[in-house]
């Protein structure tokens, strides 16, 4: 009787006895404590989410103390205990099935209450599974504190998505687990302003969630000034001095960072970048890893910062169409995922399966024989901040067509959804021809379709004709003038010249005009009249696509990689774990490299002093190379790039006059246009001069 009615008192007022000792506890943990008469009972607590699955073991060596435990939520009800004084020196409760996410209290007594002078030490075990995003931390000095700073009257959006799946933005201005928008700066842009426009997301001090909060900025309106926009974000955790992050946006463009909160207070903040849209390439290394699978099972995994993509393989055969599917179960997580064929190119991506989840899903129709490969990864993949577990199912959904009844039995790859190209085509009147390349939106937008050869040379609405044959037979919505909202722009190669090599494509979302409509296009190539590639992809202004295609002598062609990019950011590239392996290289030096489809960039690196002035200079010496050049701090944060010397006139990269501002190791990244999916290769040299 006395043991229920002490549960009752601790039901309605949780007691921490002791200050000094570790109350805020996580699976894994081990404690220990004391009981006796001034301290009968010690209370301890765990964050935990719906699903977790906790086991709680207390032992003592003094039997006197018959120690009890009792398991109570937020609102005083018991969740699970064990009163059980058979055992004097154990309580035990196992596998308790957490009902709903929440702070739960673990309360430790000795069973004779506030009566008797039994006395002594106990220990604490906590173990079970907890779900990622299911650990607290209490902040006493301060809470959470985000806030973006720009210098324009241009409309920026700050958003913050928390561990727990909460996230905060202009449109959802709180989350359940504290955090708050103080305002939308800008968000009309008759009342915007440049004068040092800021939006603040805070959490109070207190308990907040432990783990990942991502930072998403947008570029959402130019409000008649446009440009590129310089922006810091400010962060800082518990009253400590905030860290600052200092990038450049387009119109149209995201980038993304993350705050990471430990459970013992300290915090970093970590610097993304702009996402290169679901470019999986950077994820090769997993393709030879995958887990096996079998068709028609679900599999579970975990995708956290340091393992941002995980792989998985199954066993299928020509024609069969399979759903992929991927479901986050608990933390923040935003999945996304791809799709690669038997020879390890992609074949379908997809981010969000539909505009109210953010989970994902594909179909797609397989065109060969053997093993498949699926990578689960989140938004903005590896630079990204979402964390979680997931499942993963693979279903197929149709077999392989008899080819006795006259089916074909492969289809063409299909780089994203699975959805084949309808174009349109079919009422246009075209000039066939060996290659063919057409384009179709949606929308009065002004897209551009451009077309680089094997020589280097550009087919584009600019050039409409080059000397390999390449000729621009349409060309939709130009300039915006006489927009329809069926546009299609197409360029072909005559049947008598197919020239064998690389060619690159890049489709450029130039100009909305006026249709503030999203913009959804399909991009279709045949050469010798066999279908190379399918795709379809949502592009946002300004935002620029690139996907290569090889043509072999005997007119074979496969599609190479291809994806979203952001010339501004070298962030995709990966570079940061390989800055140790950078050349190095002396002011007054000259050194001399290659661009491959397997090599897509090289790293240099320099010592310098504050106050260094320099040029670097990247000019290409071979093949049909298009460089790309980046300058990175000693801390590898980006301070400069340089794509063309003269846009239209001159491709070579420059970074001139630059200012350095500390004293230790810079990097220079040489690489080519399109980063990871660019279709530009050759030779180079690259100066170093300090001025």
């Amino acid at each position: 009787i006395l043991v229920f009615a002490l549960a009752a008192g601790l039901i309605s007022s949780p007691v921490f006895a002791q200050d000094n000792v570790r109350r805020q506890l996580v699976v894994g943990d081990v404690v220990t404590g004391t009981l006796n008469s001034e301290t009968f009972v010690q209370v301890y607590s765990i964050a935990a989410s719906a699903g977790d699955t906790i086991t709680i073991d207390v032992t003592t060596e003094v039997e006197e103390l018959a120690p009890v435990v009792i398991v109570t939520n937020q609102q005083g009800n018991v969740v699970a205990s064990d009163l059980d004084l058979d055992s004097p020196t154990t309580a035990s409760i196992a596998d308790i099935n957490i009902p709903a996410t929440g702070t739960y209290y673990i309360a430790v007594m000795r069973s004779s209450g506030a009566e008797g002078d039994a006395e002594g030490e106990f220990t604490l075990r906590l173990s079970g599974l907890q779900q990622v995003g299911g650990q607290m931390v209490t902040l006493p000095d301060g809470g959470l504190l985000f806030e973006l700073t720009w210098n324009a009257a241009v409309n920026l959006n700050l958003e913050v998505r928390d561990p727990v799946g909460g996230t905060v933005h202009a449109f959802q201005l709180g989350t359940p687990s504290g955090g708050t928008l103080d305002v939308d700066v800008n968000g009309t842009c008759e009342t915007a302003t440049a004068n040092a426009p800021t939006e603040t997301i805070a959490w109070p001090q207190g308990d907040v969630p432990a783990g990942s909060y991502e930072i998403i900025v947008y570029y959402v309106d130019t409000c008649d000034v446009g440009g590129p926009q310089v922006f810091t974000i400010s962060a800082s955790a518990n009253g400590d001095e905030p860290e600052t992050i200092t990038g450049t946006l387009n119109p149209g463009q995201q980038y993304v960072a993350r705050l990471q909160l430990a459970t013992d207070t300290g915090w970093d903040l970590v610097n993304g970048g702009i996402p290169a849209g679901l470019n999986f390439s950077q994820f090769a290394n997993l393709l030879g890893q995958a887990e096996p699978i079998a068709t028609g099972s679900t599999v579970s995994g975990l995708i956290t910062n340091s393992t941002p993509a995980q792989a998985f393989s199954f066993e299928a055969t020509a024609g069969t169409t399979v759903d992929v599917v991927a479901e986050a179960q608990s933390g923040s997580l935003d999945t996304a995922l791809a799709l690669f064929g038997p020879d390890n190119t992609s074949l379908a991506t997809n981010e969000d399966a539909n505009e109210n989840t953010t989970d994902s899903a594909l179909n797609a129709t397989l065109p060969d024989d053997g093993t498949y490969t699926v990578i689960v990864s989140r938004y903005a993949l590896s630079i990204g901040g979402t964390e979680g577990e997931y499942t993963l199912t693979v279903t197929e959904t149709g077999g392989a067509p008899d080819a006795g009844d006259g089916a074909v039995t492969g289809t063409p790859p299909v780089i994203t959804d699975g959805t084949p190209v309808t174009g349109g085509l079919a009422d246009v009147d075209v000039p066939q021809g060996s290659i063919e390349v057409a384009l179709t939106w949606n929308t009065f937008a002004d897209v551009q379709l451009l077309v680089r050869d094997p020589n280097g040379d550009s087919v584009y609405d600019d050039q409409e004709q080059v000397t390999s044959g390449g000729t621009l037979a349409l060309a939709g919505n130009v300039g915006c003038l006489n927009p329809t909202n069926t546009p299609v722009s197409y360029i072909y190669w005559p049947a008598n010249r197919l020239l064998p090599g690389t060619y690159e494509i890049e489709v450029w979302h130039q100009n909305a005009c006026e249709d503030t409509a999203p913009v959804t296009f399909d991009l279709s190539v045949t050469v010798l009249e066999q279908t190379v590639l399918n795709t379809q992809q949502q592009i946002a202004p300004d935002a620029r696509f690139i996907i290569t295609f090889d043509v072999q002598p005997d007119g074979t062609a496969t599609a190479g990689p291809g994806g979203f990019f952001n010339m501004t950011n070298a962030a995709s590239l990966n570079f940061q774990t390989q800055l140790d392996s950078a050349t190095p290289m002396a002011y007054g030096s000259s050194v001399s490299g290659s661009i491959t489809a397997q090599q897509r960039y090289q790293l240099y690196s320099f010592e310098a002093q504050q106050g260094d002035v320099i040029t670097a200079v990247m000019n290409a010496t071979g093949g049909t190379l298009d460089p790309a050049m980046y300058l990175i701090s000693p801390d590898g944060i980006q301070v400069a790039f340089s794509d063309d010397i003269v846009p239209g006139e001159n491709r070579n990269a420059a970074i001139e006059d630059q200012t350095l501002a500390f004293t230790g190791t810079y990097y220079l990244i040489a690489t080519h246009y399109g980063l990871q999916v660019g279709g530009t290769y050759g030779t180079y040299t690259l100066d170093l001069v300090l001025e």
